[in-house]
């Protein structure tokens, strides 16, 4: 299954999205106080560091050029600085970038500040009222332009005042000519009514607002189960993706409920932006083929690893494959192991590696590989691959083939990813170390820094090298000397 979806995954680099929705700036001042001010009872930060991040519509965009998507934004904004700013930072993200700039009006910009982990306070500016008619003609006219461009359209609405019903009814007439798919992630999803949605992405607080309901806490799923023909009455969509929160996601096909997917553990979730990289990646899955079931477990997965990271929420391509990597402790190929690493990493998970030939699995190796494991938080290792082993250990090693190896030490629980190394070039595992770059490179006391040729590399990126003591009188040679030298094996013999 997890072929499957990594099959799926792959080809998210097919589809030309356009993207149309508020553009703002996310700012983030942060530092440290130690004082209150002399002029009144408010903090005094000093500021260390200042980022900048594309937000509302442009981080669904990000979203889908992280996925793999070939994107192009679309919105309004001032001519000022935050929209020159803006431009840069799609350049960056490898978006294309097709948004009008109007003198009247000021480009959105949230501005945070933050004293160690605590938000002091936020203040916004910029433009948040509909465009006037010379700036909304521009943006229609830019739409007719490009969406026979592109094979989908996403409207990422934040109500900041950017589409109007004279833009939405342009919408419905472009695409009675081009039919493209056309997904809508919107505060207000009724407005959207007449485009008859492939796909709508309500949230639980948008879904009760839009039915009329209360709010409740608990048991959301199963107040919402029965709601689909009301969502699908006020919204024509085809395919309705409720999201809710630690409730998971409740998928319906017009009015008939689907599934309820669960929602995947995180720890220590992140969860700001989630619904963009939510419905980017159930959006790519449907242009990709698959069902809405299919296409939501997708989508899942994405927003799990992408609350899981500390800063912004965005899922790559490599991530969301190596996410359904990481239940096969077989890491396949270098792209593979180097998408699963960063992914952990951007966790905050620290990652031991150690490598062996491991031939014949004996109890000194379980209790090695175990006190490697509490080291860190992943244990990666590498496999000697048998042509490797021969040409370390001779010709009539090694006794197990890699197969058989790899199968045994998958069900230690020690480890988290097995991967083989080897060439005639190199028998050393350096350059699976500088891919994984591990917090922590274990091994055997038998070796000094001295004689690890890999050593220096571990260094190089910061890495810390841990001797570990080895139980006595087991080795796998020690075990092959004594089947050699047993008294029934040399009557057998004879």
């Amino acid at each position: 299954m997890e072929l499957i979806y990594q099959t799926l995954i792959r080809s998210f680099v097919q589809p030309a999205v356009l993207v149309l929705g508020d553009l703002m700036i996310d700012t983030y001042l942060r530092g440290a106080s130690t004082r209150l001010s002399p002029e009144a009872p408010v903090p005094v930060v000093d500021i260390s560091s200042h980022t900048s991040v594309l937000g509302g519509g442009a981080n669904a965009a990000v979203n889908l050029r992280n996925l793999g998507a070939n994107v192009t934004f679309v919105s309004l904004t001032g001519d000022d600085y935050a929209a020159g700013l803006a431009a840069d930072l799609l350049e960056k993200e490898g978006i294309r970038n097709e948004v009008i700039r109007c003198d009247t009006r000021r480009t959105i910009t949230k501005t945070r500040v933050i004293a160690g982990q605590q938000l002091l306070t936020r203040y916004d500016e910029g433009t948040e009222m509909q465009p006037d008619e010379d700036c909304e003609r521009q943006l229609i006219a830019l739409l007719e332009q490009q969406l026979p461009l592109h094979d989908a359209i996403l409207i990422a609405d934040y109500n900041k005042g950017l589409i109007t019903n004279g833009i939405i009814d342009a919408l419905e007439k472009m695409n009675q000519v081009h039919k493209k798919f056309i997904a809508v992630d919107a505060k207000l999803l009724s407005r959207y009514k007449q485009l008859r949605p492939d796909l709508v992405k309500p949230n639980y607080k948008e879904a009760a607002a839009l039915l009329g309901l209360p709010e409740i806490n608990t048991s959301k799923a199963r107040q919402m189960e029965e709601t689909g023909a009301a969502i699908f009455e006020a919204t024509n969509a085809r395919v309705i993706a409720l999201t809710l929160d630690e409730e998971g996601a409740l998928i319906f096909q017009e009015d008939q409920l689907l599934c309820h997917t669960a929602a995947r553990p995180v720890n220590s979730p992140n969860v700001s932006g989630a619904g963009d990289t939510y419905i980017s990646a159930f959006m790519l899955a449907c242009l990709s083929g698959a069902l809405p079931v299919t296409a939501a477990e997708v989508a899942g997965a994405a927003a799990a690893v992408a609350i899981g990271k500390s800063d912004t929420a965005h899922c790559k391509q490599g991530e969301l494959m190596a996410y359904f990597s990481m239940k096969d402790k077989y890491v396949r190929d270098s792209d593979e192991l180097h998408a699963l690493c960063n992914m952990y990493k951007a966790q905050g998970r620290k990652i031991v590696f150690t490598n062996g030939c491991f031939d014949i699995l004996h109890s000194g190796h379980v209790s090695y590989l175990e006190r490697a494991a509490s080291l860190g938080d992943v244990l990666i290792v590498g496999v000697n691959t048998d042509e490797s082993i021969k040409r370390l250990k001779g010709a009539e090693r090694p006794i197990n083939t890699l197969t058989d190896r790899i199968q045994v030490l998958a069900g230690l629980g020690a480890i988290t990813h097995l991967i083989s190394f080897g060439s005639e070039d190199n028998d050393t595992p350096e350059p699976l170390i500088r891919i994984i770059q591990p917090a922590v490179f274990a091994k055997g006391g038998d070796y000094s820094r001295e004689s690890l040729p890999e050593a220096a590399a571990v260094e190089e990126y910061g890495g810390e090298i841990v001797l570990l003591p080895l139980v006595p009188d087991r080795s796998t040679t020690l075990i092959i000397k004594r089947i050699y030298t047993t008294p029934v094996l040399k009557l057998a013999e004879a």
